[in-house]
Formats: C-alpha cells, structure tokens, sequence
C-alpha cells in the first residue's frame, strides 16, 4: 500500500511539474496571485514597476514568467498564464478572433535597424525600406544572422522577408 501511495505522489508531482510555469520574478504580496508571461519588459524592468503599483492598489502578486511572444501566446491559449505582454500584433489579433485571448491593447512598439558591415556588400544603404534592403540581402546573397525564435522580432523578421517577396 505505501508503494502504491509513493507512486501516487510521484506521479502527481510529475504531472504537476510537467504543466506548472515556472516564475523568474515575483512582484507584491496580494491575495490574488496573476501570471504574466513576457520576455524584454520583463529583463528591462518594466514588469517590475507596473506590477508593483497593481499589486498596492489591489492587493494582488505577479509571477512574471520568462518567454518569448511565441512562446507566451502559446501558454495563453494552454490557459497556464493569465496575460501576455507581446509584440507579436498580427497573432495578438487572430488570439482576439479565435477567442481564447479576451482584449488587446496597445502600449509600446520597436524599431528596426538594419546593421552590417561598412563595405555594404548587399548595397542596402540605397534601399528606401526594410522589405527592399532584405531583397538586396537575399539577390547578394549576403550573410543574415536571425533569431529564429519566434518571438515578437523574428515575427515581424519574417513579415518583412514575406513583404520582400523572400522565402
């Protein structure tokens, strides 16, 4: 009977383990715990400071877990976090019509810039925009490093390739 019950035990930890997030930070004191997955405001700090004033106001706690926008849409839609601050606009909006994102709201953008080295052997420097200095990249050939992490930049990485008319 006792190894039946240490079976028990450990599968529900395995289990447990298998689906629980995991919180890089832990904000306020508040009896209502929220999950929040995001990556760079959470590093820059942001998370921190608005997290802080909701949690005096209503008496709620954080956990801020680490991911990506790919990976934070993905724990939305498997209900393991609560909020996602992503930068992922286009699948922001499909989460929305699908339904299982109930709002979005707009709070920040980035900006884009395209470095390399000063020889400019794509010639980008003539490109009147992001999607017509990546076909000068792709036509040369030239070396393009990617994050390939389907985060929120490479998301908007791959739109330009797309709108370049680049597979």
């Amino acid at each position: 009977m006792k190894s039946m019950i240490r079976a028990i035990m450990l599968v529900s930890i395995l289990f447990y383990g298998a689906w629980a997030v995991e919180c890089a930070e832990r904000y306020g004191v508040g009896g209502v715990e929220l999950t929040l997955a995001t990556g760079s405001p959470g590093e820059l700090g942001l998370v921190k400071v608005l997290a802080e004033a909701f949690s005096e106001k209503h008496n709620a706690s954080l956990c801020w877990v680490k991911a990506g926008s790919g990976k934070s849409l993905s724990l939305l839609k498997n209900k393991e976090v609560d909020v996602v601050m992503v930068h992922a606009p286009k699948a922001e909006k499909q989460a929305v019509a699908e339904g299982w994102a109930s709002d979005r709201t707009l709070i920040g953008s980035n900006e884009f810039y395209i470095a390399g080295p000063k020889n400019d052997p794509a010639g980008i420097a003539k490109a009147k925009s992001a999607h017509e200095a990546y076909a000068l990249i792709a036509k040369a050939k030239a070396l393009f490093y990617t994050r390939a992490d389907n985060s929120g930049t490479h998301k908007k990485e791959l739109d330009i390739w797309k709108k370049a008319s680049v597979e």
